[in-house]
């Protein structure tokens, strides 16, 4: 039984709840900070209904897993959990999560992921423990320099001239382009992440994510896109599509992604790690569902109307600022460190959603 003690910043969000619950049921000692907070954007009207949702589950069927109601941004705070747990494993998933939301406010959006972040680090320089960290990045990192592939525009989605094009590669550019804020916060954050462990001797890893999406993603509008997509359908309300709708996202369903997060917890305890460290330790992964499962705005709609048997109201307006008309993840790094490939596709992945939003459709309506 693996007693080892992890820490999950943001831990009764989407990601980070689905890891906490499978790394409870591997035996790790689990802890959880989150301070319960969630986007203010008018959009997220489902937002009282489903606060509380993730921290009642968790609660009810897994009572083991510690769960501090606590702000990253206090550092007292954070110092005296560390104590209290002493984590050798520590999961960063909390944040501010919209790139929208970062336009208006740029100043949460950076205490939050940049101060909040930083705060973790130095508890984890400073602990007794030789840290595994864990950083959840975003496909932002890159802005618009991904929409520099040359595309071609079909009738529900844009396309890489080129069809041997994998998708986006961890060494793509991230200079003179537009990010967000938000892209900019977590930028700085994959950075100080990748610093720390050069520096002070941590293990660490990025995970630069494109679009997760799957049960208990309470979307809206301005994030969880595909959620939202199915909420609104189920509700019978409208949905907006910004630009032409032919925006192009590979899409990961949250068992791959948990499944990605397990393997390399596993790897990092190995007797016979070593040789792994030594050559994926401190390295920055992107990670989504790749080439194989991509999806364009009309496209999802189109499959979500297929699902349900009907029509679904739609609008229009301008393009929002620094979207990516094109962006897919090219897995072939992640894949080959981890002998991992995404097992849920696109169309399977959407199923599942959809049954388990069906299902849970009074926390929206």
């Amino acid at each position: 039984m693996n007693q080892k003690s992890i820490l999950i910043t943001g831990g009764l969000g989407f990601i980070g709840s689905h890891i906490a619950i499978e790394a409870i049921q591997q035996g790790y000692r689990v802890s959880i900070i989150d301070n319960l907070s969630r986007p203010t954007s008018p959009q997220n009207n489902n937002k009282e209904k489903t606060k509380f949702f993730t921290r009642n589950l968790i609660q009810e069927k897994y009572p083991s897993i510690r769960i501090y109601v606590k702000d990253i941004r206090n550092k007292e705070t954070l110092q005296q959990i560390f104590a209290e747990i002493q984590p050798s494993i520590v999961i960063h998933a909390a944040g501010q999560t919209s790139a929208i939301d970062s336009i208006s406010n740029p100043e949460f959006d950076f205490q939050n992921n940049v101060i909040g972040l930083f705060n973790i680090l130095e508890c984890c320089r400073q602990s007794l423990n030789r840290t595994t960290f864990i950083y959840f990045s975003t496909n932002k990192v890159y802005g618009t320099a991904p929409n520099n592939v040359s595309l071609t525009e079909g009738d529900l989605r844009y396309f890489p001239s080129n069809p041997k094009t994998m998708g986006i590669a961890e060494n793509s550019s991230i200079d003179q382009t537009k990010h967000t804020p938000y892209g900019i916060s977590k930028l700085t954050g994959d950075l100080y992440v990748q610093e720390y462990g050069k520096l002070y001797n941590m293990d660490t890893c990025v995970f630069r994510l494109s679009c997760i999406y799957g049960d208990r993603q309470f979307g809206f509008e301005e994030q969880g896109w595909v959620s939202h997509f199915v909420i609104q359908a189920l509700l019978n309300k409208e949905i907006t599509i910004y630009g032409n709708g032919k925006q192009v996202r590979d899409i990961l369903y949250i068992d791959d992604l948990v499944d990605l997060v397990m393997t390399y917890l596993q790897k990092m305890e190995n007797s016979e790690s070593q040789e792994f460290l030594d050559q994926e330790a401190n390295k920055v992964f992107n990670v989504g569902g790749g080439k194989e499962n991509t999806i364009s705005l009309l496209e999802l709609i189109d499959i979500i109307e297929d699902q349900l048997g009907k029509k679904i109201m739609l609008s229009s307006q301008i393009w929002r600022p620094a979207d990516q008309k094109y962006y897919v993840t090219d897995i072939s790094k992640v894949s080959k460190a981890f002998s991992w490939q995404p097992q849920i596709d696109a169309l399977k992945g959407l199923k599942n959603l959809i049954v388990w939003t069906q299902n849970h459709i009074e926390l929206f309506s």
